[in-house]
This record gives C-alpha cells, sequence and structure tokens, in this order.
C-alpha cells in the first residue's frame, strides 16, 4: 500500500473516532455549542411537612406540602427540564416520616451518576436544640419526636454528609430549604412565621463545600420564614422561587432562567413581601450558566397570585426591576471559612462566608459606588477598595483585584 493511501486512512480513522467522541459527549471535548458537556440524568427528592405527629396542632404549619408538590410539578414540566416520575420521591405530610425521607436520599445518591443533577427540597419545620455538650440542628420529619430529635429527625450533620460526600457524583446538586429558625418577631395575619429555632442557616450555610451545588435558605440567622395566605398557599420564599422559574427571574437574553436570575429575584421579592422580615441566604459553587428553567416550554398550571399590595405589584414589574439595572458583586478566592463584608459611608453589609476558595459570593441590588471589601479569618483583617457600575463586577481575592 502506498504511504499516500495509508495516511488516508490513517486520517480517516481520526476523523471517525472524533466524531463519534463527539456524538457521545466525551469529558473534554466540546459537546455543544458552548463546549460544555450536556447535563445528565435529572433525580429529586421533595419534601414537604405541614403536619407534625407529635407537635400540637397549633404547631403545625399550613403550606409546605403545597411547596413541595407545586416545586415537583415544576420539574415534571417540560419547562422544569420533563424530571421523569420514577426519578421523583415526593413525600408530603404522613408519607415524610424520617424512614422515608432517608430511603428517599439513599434512592437518589445510589442512582445518580456522574454529570447527573439532583435536586433537594424541603418545607417545613427546622430546629436547633441542645444535645450533648454543644448545639445540634435539625429537619423535622412527620414523625419526629420532639424530645428525641437526634433519633427520630434529619440531623445537618447528615444532611451535610449527603450533599457533600455521599452526592459527590453529580456534576450539580440543587439544594432548597424553606424552613424556619430564630426570630422574636409575631407578624400580623395574615403573614405567619414557621417556627421559632434559632440560628438554623448558621448549620445550612456549611452544607454546598464542593463545587457544583446550590444551597438556598429561607433566611438570614435572626430571622424567620414565613407563610402568606394571600400567596396562593405558599410560603414566601417558594412562591418567589416558583415566579421566578416561571419567568419573573428570566434575564430575557434567551428565554432561560438561570441561576443568578432566580437569585436576583427572591433577594428582590422576599423582603417586600413580608416588610423586610426576612431576607433569604444562599451559598454557591454552582454552574451560574446552567439553566433552571425554560421559558420557551409548556410550565406547570401553579395558578400564583400576583403580589398583593398596589405598592408592592408598582414595583415587582418590569419597569422597575431590571436584572443589571444595580451592581453585583461576586467574590472568589476567600479563604476557607473566612467572613465578607462590605462597607460604605459607615453601613456595613454582610457578604457571607466562605466554604472553600472555590465559593462564589454574591451580593446583588448594590447601589453603583465605591466600596470597602472586608475579609475576616480569625481576628486577621484585610480589606480592598472596589469601584461598582452597574453590571456584574467579579473580585478575586487571592489576586487581590477584580478579574474579568
Amino acid at each position: 500500500m502506498s504511504s499516500s493511501k495509508l495516511w488516508v486512512q490513517v486520517l480517516l480513522s481520526i476523523w471517525l473516532l472524533v466524531g463519534t467522541s463527539l456524538a457521545q459527549g466525551v469529558p473534554g471535548l466540546r459537546s455543544g455549542p458552548d463546549g460544555r458537556e450536556p447535563p445528565g440524568e435529572r433525580w429529586a427528592v421533595v419534601v414537604g411537612v405541614s403536619e407534625y405527629k407529635h407537635l400540637p396542632r397549633k404547631s403545625w404549619l399550613n403550606s409546605c406540602h403545597q411547596d413541595a408538590r407545586a416545586f415537583a410539578e415544576f420539574l415534571l414540566s417540560p419547562r422544569g427540564g420533563a424530571l421523569p416520575e420514577q426519578n421523583l420521591k415526593l413525600l408530603l405530610n404522613q408519607e415524610a416520616t424520617a424512614r422515608n425521607i432517608r430511603v428517599a436520599l439513599d434512592f437518589a445518591i445510589t442512582e445518580s451518576k456522574p454529570g447527573d443533577v439532583v435536586y433537594l427540597f424541603y418545607a417545613g419545620h427546622g430546629k436547633v436544640k441542645r444535645y450533648g455538650s454543644g448545639d445540634a440542628a435539625y429537619l423535622m420529619a412527620y414523625d419526629s419526636e420532639p424530645e428525641y430529635l437526634n433519633a427520630t429527625a434529619i440531623p445537618m450533620d447528615e444532611i451535610h454528609r449527603y450533599v457533600d460526600v455521599h452526592l459527590g457524583r453529580a456534576s450539580q446538586v440543587v439544594m432548597i430549604t424553606d424552613a424556619c429558625h430564630a426570630g422574636a418577631i409575631q407578624p400580623a395575619s395574615p403573614i405567619t412565621a414557621r417556627g421559632s429555632t434559632r440560628s438554623l442557616s448558621e448549620y445550612l450555610e456549611n452544607i454546598g463545600e464542593r463545587e457544583g451545588v446550590l444551597n438556598l435558605m429561607a433566611c438570614r440567622r435572626d430571622e424567620v420564614a414565613y407563610e402568606d395566605a394571600r400567596l396562593g398557599g405558599h410560603g414566601v420564599l417558594t412562591y418567589s422561587l416558583l415566579r421566578a422559574l416561571n419567568g419573573e427571574g428570566n434575564s430575557t437574553r434567551d428565554g432561560k432562567v438561570r441561576i443568578q436570575d432566580v437569585l436576583e429575584y427572591v433577594s428582590f421579592l422576599v423582603p417586600r413581601l413580608t416588610n423586610q422580615r426576612q431576607h433569604p441566604r444562599y451559598t454557591t459553587n454552582y454552574t451560574d450558566e446552567f439553566p433552571l428553567a425554560d421559558l420557551q416550554k409548556d410550565g406547570p398550571e401553579l395558578n400564583l397570585p400576583e403580589p398583593p399590595g398596589h405598592k408592592l405589584q408598582a414595583t415587582t414589574g418590569n419597569s422597575l426591576y431590571q436584572r443589571g439595572s444595580r451592581a453585583t458583586l461576586k467574590v472568589v478566592g476567600a479563604q476557607r471559612m473566612a467572613e465578607l463584608y462590605l462597607v460604605r459611608e459607615g453601613e456595613q453589609r454582610t457578604i457571607g462566608r466562605a466554604l472553600s476558595p472555590s465559593n462564589v459570593l454574591v451580593t446583588e441590588g448594590l447601589l453603583p459606588g465605591d466600596y470597602t471589601l472586608v475579609h475576616l479569618l480569625q481576628g486577621v483583617e484585610q480589606s480592598w477598595e472596589v469601584s461598582l457600575e452597574r453590571g456584574s463586577v467579579t473580585f478575586d481575592i487571592e489576586k487581590g483585584r477584580v478579574v474579568r
């Protein structure tokens, strides 16, 4: 065989090999128009507990089971990714026993594969209680016994292991917790608080150390999560989340709703629905460009009412709520467990705590101008001057400067 024919055969073999690899989505090779690997299969554990076997009826909640059902309907819809029904574990009220919740989590862990996406959603009571020489935090199941939470509820340490260790094969984990914790505020009807435990979010914030995790929490450490009878039978966070996923949080770039769209919208709407009593918190190592919803596809019939109050309705329309109308600061490269703050004209705003240098801490809704960014770790303080304009800016702590 001549050398020219041999080279033709070699080149043809290489071409066929590359073509096959692209079609199969081999990691490291471009498999789509943006060069990213397409997401794998989707799995979900969705839990909503309004009723509790061992709590008095006055301590029950009103809308957690409806929150969970609505989020599950969204995931099953084409807009939410058409999650196969066999990949969804939906547990409501009496079904949401501690055993059933653990079995559902085991299902997601054992069935998910590298590259898959896993959704974890919980709406219900959270509790922080003295245990031994310290405190422990729990998500309560239908059959949780208040005096024996370590045995009958789901400890936060266990959730931490599920997300950061056992679900490590999944490329993306979306964890949403619409649960209660501390606060002495007793709001007037029809808004009601979801419980009275202290500092649940302090424990929740520690979840999501590895890459690919979005951890969205209902409120700050010193606040409670609220329900509002005017929101179609939903908690305030879940109502705002569902509105974002169904178009209110859309950046209008390509009909896709992405992580940052959702975070900006819930951070905007929840405080306004609760008269500034509740502010969502989140930590994220999540891929921002990964879409959570496709508005070009059909969504579920959730019948979400418009936000109550004429003043509120006027501020949630496109005229005043516009992506990029204010400044957004993203901070990367912070040392593990460092606290980050923004200071301007004597006022301080908490950014959050970094769980690892790969954490992306996002603060939106900032007025353009000059700020001091503070990095505090074990009493050692570092600071940098940051100038923000409209749009998004990323500051790298390791480099000590804004990066593009």
